[in-house]
């Protein structure tokens, strides 16, 4: 079986013992063609050195930096990480593209199972799994495999695991359930807006509905989904509606 290349984008916003289960999980991937691109906006690269050390093959990762604060992100209507989103895209070799944000983990036969989808489906753009909750504040996210799968509503209103059918995922699944072809994205020209921060997610699934319809379930589990309480920390406000990391 052919074996297709995914760019891994992490969403990183100074979360680092959160974000280890996400960086623990690509180590334990069973699948070994992706290349992984850190993304931090934090507004600094404190977290530099601690991610180009943490024993991944050089040739497989990219560490990026944004060097914005957020007064400069509120005088600039937003974050510029749409931007370095997207370049991580249009400069990769890849065939698919994930986005992980900084608080999730991917189960070890995730990108398998997603070579398996879109070999299947070539007509296919894009793709949303199901996922299993923990809490990354306090436990690693292996213990979400043995849990029953459930999310609590005083924490969400939806079930992001009710839907099993060909959708439209705005508000209703969270962005790292979704996988993207990249030509899809290239060729319809479907880019993550900027300055932007809050609601990208939303955004570029509008644009990739109306560009091609809906995105179909792939058939299985994919993702360890970070759930807690305050799950996007303190955030102020742009006054354009838009949140601040």
């Amino acid at each position: 079986m052919e074996n297709l290349k995914f760019e891994l984008i992490i969403a990183y916003y100074k979360r680092p013992f959160i974000v280890r289960n996400a960086l623990e999980s690509i180590k334990g991937l069973q699948y070994d063609n992706w290349h992984l691109t850190f993304i931090d906006d934090s507004g600094n690269d404190d977290f530099k050195d601690t991610f180009l050390n943490y024993g991944f093959d050089k040739d497989k990762i990219t560490y990026v930096p944004i060097l914005m604060t957020d007064d400069d992100k509120i005088k600039n209507g937003g974050s510029m990480f749409g931007k370095y989103i997207n370049d991580a895209i249009l400069y990769s070799d890849c065939d698919i593209v994930m986005l992980i944000c900084d608080d999730d983990a991917l189960l070890p036969d995730y990108l398998n199972n997603l070579n398996h989808f879109y070999l299947a489906n070539p007509n296919e753009k894009w793709g949303y799994c199901h996922v299993k909750p923990f809490n990354p504040n306090n436990e690693n996210y292996i213990a979400a495999e043995t849990r029953n799968i459930f999310f609590d509503p005083s924490l969400c209103n939806i079930n992001l695991n009710q839907y099993t059918t060909p959708i439209n995922p705005f508000a209703k699944i969270d962005s790292s359930q979704v996988t993207f072809r990249k030509l899809a994205m290239v060729n319809g020209n479907v880019w993550y807006n900027y300055p932007q921060t809050n609601c990208l997610d939303a955004d570029i699934f509008q644009k990739m509905y109306a560009k091609y319809g809906e995105c179909k379930f792939i058939g299985c589990y994919g993702q360890y989904k970070g759930w807690f309480e305050d799950q996007l920390g303190v955030r102020l406000r742009s006054g354009k509606g838009d949140y601040i990391n």
